[in-house]
């Protein structure tokens, strides 16, 4: 699962713009798009490709708005090894300082 962190999208007419840039950014077939206006996510469930991931960032960034992705390690199709030490995501919990701080699977 892909979950776009979107910190400016604070209503729905915030949530429709971005599901008409995704409408129009012609995913692959059976891709499903959850836009949570309350948590500020837009989420992609399942088994995301890279190529999707980079179509729906491209869709929110031309809808206006800064997508920031957090990729769940499991959820990723991989050609071998991990890879994820080094994958950006954002803070939990609101009163951190804001750095970006990396998550592995296997540390």
């Amino acid at each position: 699962m892909v979950h776009f962190n979107v910190p400016d999208m604070t209503c729905g007419g915030c949530a429709q713009r971005i599901r008409r840039a995704i409408a129009q950014a012609q995913l692959p077939a059976g891709v499903e798009v959850e836009i949570d206006v309350a948590t500020r996510q837009v989420r992609v469930p399942g088994q995301v490709e890279d190529d999707t991931v980079e179509l729906v960032r491209s869709a929110i960034e031309r809808a206006g708005y800064k997508a920031d992705a957090a990729v769940s390690p499991a959820s990723r199709r991989t050609t071998g090894g991990c890879g994820c030490a080094s994958r950006p995501v954002a803070p939990v919990d609101v009163d951190q300082d804001g750095a970006r701080h990396t998550s592995s699977c296997c540390s």
